[in-house]
């Protein structure tokens, strides 16, 4: 039985996945690496892990860009039924490895219960393994002053970036952020 601690996450009774920059976007590039495939082989792999613990999960089409994404979370959900979110790498340069490969953080939206799964999630991403220096930010700290995603969902939406690009790129580094995402999802989740 579902038992969450956050008050925007007690209703819904699904996960929804997307990965970020879908379509033909390729996002971050750190050649020959792409943000895209990435981020789809880590959605992937969350959806295996939290499924393989009881979690109804769903994933957005990878082919659709972020706003058929929305669109398509649109009609099937709406708010109260579904967690959904947007996977993404991020990138920056001037890092150490270690804080480019293990950093990740989480986008929220401007209410106060979007901010408490915010912090919630920042001090679960530490507490499983990734960098302090993993952060919590409102989608107006983005560069685009505000994120679709976010703000264009009908259900509870965040965004979460999983390491940077500049930071380690092998299998073995997707599989262990896919750990870290599933192992975060579902605490904040049940």
């Amino acid at each position: 039985m579902r038992t969450s601690s956050l008050r925007l996450l007690q209703d819904p009774t699904v996960v929804v996945l997307a990965a970020g920059h879908g379509g033909s976007d390729s996002g971050a590039v750190n050649l020959p690496h792409k943000e895209r495939d990435q981020a789809i082989a880590i959605v992937d792999q969350t959806a295996d892990l939290l499924r393989s613990q009881g979690i109804e999960v769903e994933i957005a089409p990878h082919s659709e860009d972020t706003e058929k994404s929305i669109q398509w979370v649109n009609r099937n959900f709406g708010f109260g039924d579904a967690w959904v979110l947007e996977v993404h790498r991020d990138s920056a340069s001037g890092l150490s490895s270690d804080d480019a490969s293990r950093r990740c953080g989480i986008y929220y939206g401007t209410s106060e219960s979007s901010k408490d799964v915010g912090k919630f999630v920042r001090n679960a991403y530490i507490l499983n393994g990734a960098h302090p220096n993993s952060w919590a930010r409102p989608d107006t700290a983005s560069r685009f002053g505000r994120l679709g995603w976010i703000r264009q969902t009908r259900p509870v939406a965040h965004l979460l970036e999983l390491g940077f690009m500049q930071g380690k790129n092998d299998d073995a580094h997707l599989s262990w952020l896919a750990k870290i995402a599933s192992a975060v999802i579902f605490d904040a989740f049940t």
